[in-house]
Parts: structure tokens; sequence; C-alpha cells
């Protein structure tokens, strides 16, 4: 395993540059370089094939908690040494069952959380003992009748509070806003926000027989961050800012010369044909989104990473990738084309970037070196 493993590290850090370093643009002194490191599994495989959608990173930052709902098991990866260094075998039903989680946070003292699509189970970090919270089957005050809350929930970083967005029962009209929520007493407040229903505007839907068959979706970003909760869009380059401490939200609007500030308000959202669906979908594709934010630590930045249209040959799209970096304050400080995929699982670890990779069905990082 340690050969294959140089092997692949060769060969992959030979393709991203290696370790060359690149600068770009003379208003912000900004370099940076790249080395691509894998995982030593041992005799065993580390599962991929949900692409680490149902992994997270622990408190300290050392270890990466990867779930395997195919055998309900966690495999724990030391980011020290790239070894798996265990699997705990967890159970599907039951009193203390995972269930089917769509995807897991851990908290900063150490907790479990498994967000499913009809509850949110919390486990203690030992993974031993389980607590269940049936937030679909609540009817919160502050709640019209005919609202309920999205199950795509986002856990706060001290594991007491979940966000997420709000809206009418019927998920074909538009969220309302966000939806702040304690565990302990499943008391919730909503903070109405019209991102949601801008971002309505992009859903496109497509009927067969009067019946609709198919739709896109467009879900916001929602990144907690100390006291405040960050609301973005793939939409627009712009964020919303809840503060959690002065209970006022604010608002950033974004200038880019790398990619275009929003995507193109459809003019016509419904489509009776099915056969328009790959080419609707293309024209999705092509045009520039935003991905959410992510904050270093280390360096007290935020960074997202974002993608727009560079050029087409013939019919095939070229695609340039832009890291944008902000301040504390989320201040725009210079944004550069860097490679990479921006919508991989990614995290930041003592001031480097990591970026999933699955090289030949064996998990690699990415990792970049910021130099500023």
């Amino acid at each position: 395993m340690k050969k294959l493993a140089i092997i692949f590290l060769a060969s992959l850090c030979f393709s991203c540059g290696g370790s060359t370093q690149v600068e770009e643009g003379n208003d912000f002194d900004f370099s940076y370089s790249v080395d691509t490191v894998m995982v030593d599994a041992g005799d065993g495989i580390i599962f991929l094939r949900l692409g680490l959608n149902t992994a997270a990173l622990s408190p300290d930052q050392n270890q990466l908690h990867n779930f395997n709902p195919a055998n309900s098991e966690m495999e724990i990866i030391d980011l020290e040494s790239l070894r798996l260094t265990d699997r705990i075998k967890m159970e599907k039903e039951g009193p203390t069952g995972t269930g089917r989680p769509r995807k897991i946070m851990i908290s900063q003292d150490g907790k479990t959380f498994f967000a499913g699509f009809m509850d949110l189970r919390e486990f203690d970090p030992q993974l031993t003992n389980m607590k269940t919270y049936n937030i679909r089957r609540e009817k919160f005050e502050g709640l019209d009748l005919d609202q309920s809350l999205d199950l795509d929930l986002t856990l706060s970083q001290d594991g007491k509070s979940v966000y997420t967005s709000y809206g009418p029962e019927n998920n074909d009209l538009a969220r309302v806003g966000l939806a702040v929520m304690e565990l302990e007493n499943l008391k919730l407040k909503t903070y109405p926000m019209n991102i949601f229903e801008r971002m309505h505007a992009y859903v496109r839907s497509f009927f067969k027989d009067g019946q609709m068959v198919f739709g896109t979706i467009e879900s916001a970003y929602i990144d907690p961050v100390d006291y405040r909760v960050l609301i973005s869009s793939a939409n627009f380059n712009e964020i919303y800012i809840l503060d959690l401490l002065t209970d006022s939200i604010s608002y950033k609007v974004y200038h880019s010369v790398l990619t275009e500030d929003l995507r193109e308000i459809p003019s016509r959202t419904s489509f009776d044909n099915l056969e328009q669906i790959p080419a609707i979908l293309t024209e999705m594709e092509e045009q520039v989104s935003f991905g959410q934010f992510y904050y270093d630590d280390f360096h007290k930045k935020f960074w997202r990473f974002s993608r727009d249209l560079d050029r087409k040959i013939d019919d095939s799209a070229v695609f340039k990738e832009v890291v944008t970096l902000f301040d504390k304050d989320l201040n725009q400080l210079h944004e550069q084309v860097i490679p990479g995929d921006y919508m991989g699982f990614k995290f930041f670890r003592e001031g480097k970037l990591w970026t999933y990779v699955n090289v030949n069905d064996e998990l690699g990082f990415v990792v970049f070196t910021f130099d500023f």
C-alpha cells in the first residue's frame, strides 16, 4: 500500500504542477503551492461512494470521520499519519441506530449528529448513547399552520442549535427565511429573508401530461462561524450575515473581475417537453456558480470557491475555478484563478486547504499551502 501511495503521489503531483509557486495580480501579494497526499487504508477499503458526503472533521482537526451507510460503520482517518486507524461498527436500527443519514456533523465537544430525512440523531463522543429529535413531526411556535422546517439541517459549532430554511408545506413554493432551533427545548426563532424568494426564480419544472415529473432545486448555503451565520447562494455574488449577538441581519454585495456577479434569471421556468432537460441543465451548468464560505481559523480569513465558463471549444465547455479571499469582517481582499474542483469536499486545517480527490478508488487530498 505504501508503494502504491508513492506512485499515486508522484503522478498526481505532476498533473497538478507539483509544488510550483503561482503568483497572479499585483494588487495583493498572494501565492500558493500544491501537493497531493494519499491515505493508507491498510488491508481495507475506505468508503468513497458518496464522495465524503457523510464525512466530518473532528474538533481538533486531526481526524476525519467518514460514515459508511452501507454497513453502518464509522471510519476514523488520522490526518497526521494519513492512515485509516479505526472502524467503529454501529447499528442502522434500534435504540442506538444511525438510520439513513444524508450527512453527519460533529460539535466542538465531540458529539456526532446524524441528519436524516425525518429526524436528527445525536451520539455521544464514544458513539454509544443516542438522543433523537423528531423534527419533522413537531409543530413549532413561530411557524404558520401551513409552514414547516426543511430537513437540510446545519449544526451550530457548540452543538446546541440547528439552522435551516422554513416555508410553506408545499415545496413548489419559495422558502420564507432562516429558522434557528435550540435542541434542548426545540424552541424556534425565525428570520424572514428575501434571498430564498430570489433563489426560487431559478427553479425549473418539467411536466408530462400536466403533472410535474422533474424539477431543479435551489438551496442556500448556511455556514455558522462563531456568533455569525452566513447565508449565501450559488446564484449571487452576495452574502447575508445573521449576527446572533445583536439579533440583526446585514448584507454585502461583491464584485468580481474574473466571473459574472450573478446568474441570469431564466425567462422561462416551466417546460412540457422532457427532451429539453439535457439542454436546460447544460445551460444552467455553463453559468457562474458561487460556492459556500469557508473559515480559515489559522489565517483568520474567509474563502470562497466559485466557477464560471471560460470558453467553449465546439460543443465542449472549459471552466475556470476562482478562489476569493475575505477578511474576518467579510470584506473582499483578493480573487484568483486556481486549479481544482471547487464543488468537492474540502476543509481548512492549520491554514492549508485540503480538497478530496478519488485516485483509483483510493482516498487522497490535494493540499494547497497559501502565502500572503
